[in-house]
């Protein structure tokens, strides 16, 4: 039997995955499940970013790419953060990946020793500790739930946590899974502090254009601008344009940085799906009335889950900023219905309703649950009606 390596088996599998491999036997079975878990937008790829995909294909567009991306794919990320952010990147400081989930897997393995320390939020995104992990480095929470200040992303909570081992921090906003912002003036405090320590600082930005608020998203590479070599953005096609199954995702980091992971790209996966970094050229320069579809239909949902939550009466949450999902404490359920945890709570909704819920648990939050909105009002009106009833039995 062959053994598998210390690494592999300190790892944990992912959650949110595994819930995608349960809807599926359960569905092969016949059942009609509500899906409150997907991470990803219920809406299809835009037509022209689909046709763009196909011309590529017709035109034989079919064959190994340069590693790193591209050249194209790069201008259209720089003219992006150009538009937006009035950052002008270089092309050697992109590295175009399958997926920012390999880019940010790529990142780390870039600059984390064994013994490295990386701060990281909590609630997480599932994958930060165990990517962490893998590399040999330890994952150190920034806490985030605070009563009072629930989900509210403070420089002050990452700044506690520095020590002489600190190697990166990761900033996830909008956050997975709470919807919150770090507003500019924590992340210039932020940046402004761990730069002088010369910790490099990670942003995971994947869900920036989907937001509600009327404040403009910080650009993290002009706060403060001494600091950029010492910035590291990590974001993705996937949530913003519908593209998941795409896996195109990008980096913006230092020359230096861009050349080590490009190195590790080379000798692991190779360049992103020519055909799909076609598709993301059209994405990023194409017509934009479709995301600003998505992102006004997402904030009638969310507001739709607040009233509706609202009138439950007791669980405790913060209305999301952005992303689409809605974070929130069951510790009153879980007591309630005398459960040992949201695991136990979650397995009993999925049972009793075929309605699929993330456990808080995951993203290092117990007696929460991660509910997502990126599904059809129709679902939302029908699983929120199910679940309110579920949630007062008893009371």
């Amino acid at each position: 039997m062959v053994k598998l390596s210390e690494r592999v088996q300190s790892m944990t599998s992912s959650p949110t995955l595994k819930l995608v491999q349960i809807k599926n036997q359960l569905q092969a079975q016949g059942k009609v499940i509500l899906d409150f878990g997907a991470g990803e937008p219920d809406f299809p790829t835009t037509d022209n970013i689909k046709k763009a995909g196909i011309a590529a294909i017709k035109k034989n567009f079919t064959k190994y790419t340069t590693t790193s991306g591209i050249a194209e794919l790069k201008k259209a990320v720089q003219k992006v953060y150009e538009r937006e952010q009035g950052f002008t990147a270089a092309e050697m400081q992109i590295v175009v990946s399958p997926g920012s989930k390999y880019s940010l897997f790529l990142l780390l393995q870039a600059v984390i020793d064994p013994g490295d320390e990386v701060i990281i939020p909590r609630p997480y995104w599932v994958s930060y500790p165990e990517m962490v992990k893998f590399c040999g480095g330890r994952a150190v929470y920034a806490d985030h739930l605070q009563p009072g200040r629930l989900f509210e992303l403070t420089a002050a909570s990452y700044i506690s946590l520095c020590s002489a081992r600190t190697k990166a921090v990761i900033v996830n906003s909008p956050s997975n899974p709470t919807g919150k912002i770090m507003g500019g003036g924590d992340l210039r405090q932020l940046i402004d502090f761990f730069y002088k320590k010369n910790i490099l600082v990670i942003i995971d930005d994947c869900y920036r254009k989907i937001i509600y608020t009327d404040q403009a998203y910080p650009s993290p590479m002009n706060l403060v601008p001494a600091a950029r070599e010492m910035v590291a953005v990590v974001s993705s096609l996937s949530k913003t344009f519908a593209m998941t199954g795409w896996r195109i995702g990008y980096s913006i980091v230092s020359e230096a940085l861009a050349a080590a992971m490009t190195k590790i790209q080379e000798h692991s996966t190779s360049n992103a799906c020519s055909i799909s970094q076609k598709a993301a050229v059209e994405a990023l320069s194409g017509d934009e009335d479709a995301v600003r579809e998505m992102v006004a239909e997402y904030r009638r949902r969310r507001d739709y889950f607040a009233g509706r939550v609202d009138e439950i009466g007791h669980i405790t949450y913060a209305l999301p900023d952005g992303a689409f999902y809605f974070f929130a404490d069951f510790s009153y359920d879980i007591a309630h219905k005398k459960f040992k945890d949201d695991n136990q709570l979650a397995m009993d909704i999925l049972e009793k309703l075929n309605i699929i819920l993330v456990p808080g648990s995951a993203f290092g939050a117990a007696n929460h649950l991660r509910i997502s909105y990126a599904t059809s009002m129709k679902d939302i009106r029908s699983g929120l009606d199910k679940l309110s009833t579920y949630l007062r039995e008893g009371k």
